[in-house]
């Protein structure tokens, strides 16, 4: 663990952590050990920080009105910069690393580029060349990257309009990822999971849950309740609301065989906490890569696929997709009405063919 050019300190029983040479703050108010500080400071998310101030210790300041100068604006002081979680972050910083590199024949190196002469038209071409150099998906991230940074320049007047909003993907998402399991897929991943990776699937699979709640959740969380006899209550990253989740019979039965050998209930195969979410959605993912390749399971099957076969349980019991939003934990009606479009085609195509035999 890097302690050099930390600022460690602590006041009134909570610790706080900054980087030296600038000041920046890392750490607020943490309360517990000095042990328990330096275990947090070992996680993912404090290195990204810690490398992040490294980095914009070094960065070259550009001129007002350029797109560096933007760029710099977004990760010191808008708001929706602070609202990414680390492995967002993580994405756009390498899309900055790209334009930072970047040069084009109109306006030379990217970044010293004037954002009032980067128009639509000029976006494309950024798009095309960065398909050309890396990939099409990158050049989609890179698009999608640049749009938030230009709407929320319109937003405190840096920028008159988006030039990057409406601009077409390269990239066309596969309709078959993410797809509904077969229940024979589905008990078949769980018979033949390493045990590490069998809770995530048992959580997505019965819960709903997303990867990333899946990583987050902690023994903490799984209470016993009056109404169902036991009960998660987690705030969702996804929309930073305190949300609370019956537990179903199947996850209760598999989490009375586990050990409680860490604050969370997601280990990797050492027994201590994923080092993030993509880690453990990495791990999950390879697993199953497995699977199809021995033809066990399809393509398209994957652990976010885990939980549009819980959405589609769910509706097809009869409940609209207003109840399965809420059940996922998303806000809007429309999740529910995403994650089960597939069941709604069924729905009527088997009323067209009851009516028919009728």
């Amino acid at each position: 663990m890097r302690l050099k050019g930390l600022n460690i300190r602590q006041a009134r029983g909570r610790w706080y952590v900054s980087y030296r040479a600038t000041g920046e703050s890392l750490v607020k108010g943490f309360e517990g050990t000095r042990e328990q500080l330096e275990r947090h400071m070992s996680s993912h998310a404090f290195r990204l920080a810690l490398t992040m101030a490294e980095t914009r210790d070094r960065a070259p300041t550009y001129a007002e009105g350029t797109l560096g100068a933007l760029i710099e604006w977004f990760k010191s002081d808008c708001p929706r910069w602070e609202k990414l979680k680390p492995a967002s972050q993580e994405d756009y910083q390498k899309t900055f690393d790209y334009l930072e590199k970047g040069r084009s024949e109109r306006f030379g190196p990217l970044l010293d580029t004037q954002v009032s002469l980067i128009n639509q038209p000029a976006v494309y071409q950024l798009r095309n060349a960065a398909a050309k150099e890396k990939w099409g998906r990158f050049a989609d991230k890179m698009v999608s990257h640049l749009s938030t940074l230009f709407k929320e320049a319109v937003k405190v007047g840096k920028l008159p309009l988006n030039p990057a909003h409406g601009v077409e993907k390269l990239h066309d998402a596969d309709p078959n990822a993410n797809h509904e399991w077969t229940e024979d897929e589905v008990q078949t991943a769980i018979w033949l999971a390493p045990d590490h990776l069998l809770t995530p699937l048992i959580l997505a699979r019965y819960q709903g849950f997303r990867g990333q709640t899946c990583a987050d959740l902690a023994w903490g969380h799984y209470a016993r309740d009056e109404k169902t006899g036991m009960a998660f209550t987690i705030r969702l990253r996804k929309n930073n609301e305190q949300s609370w989740f019956p537990c179903a019979t199947e996850t209760r039965r598999h989490l009375d065989t586990l050990s409680k050998k860490s604050p969370r209930i997601c280990l990797n195969s050492d027994g201590k906490p994923w080092a993030s979410e993509k880690v453990m959605q990495g791990a999950v993912s390879d697993y199953l890569t497995g699977l199809k390749a021995d033809g066990l399971i399809r393509e398209g099957c994957t652990l976010h696929g885990l939980r549009v076969t819980y959405a589609a349980s769910i509706r097809r019991r009869g409940f609209d997709t207003g109840i399965v939003a809420d059940a996922l934990g998303d806000r809007s009606r429309r999740m529910g009405e995403h994650y089960t479009r597939h069941v709604e085609k069924e729905l009527g195509r088997l009323k067209v063919f009851r009516r028919s035999k009728g």
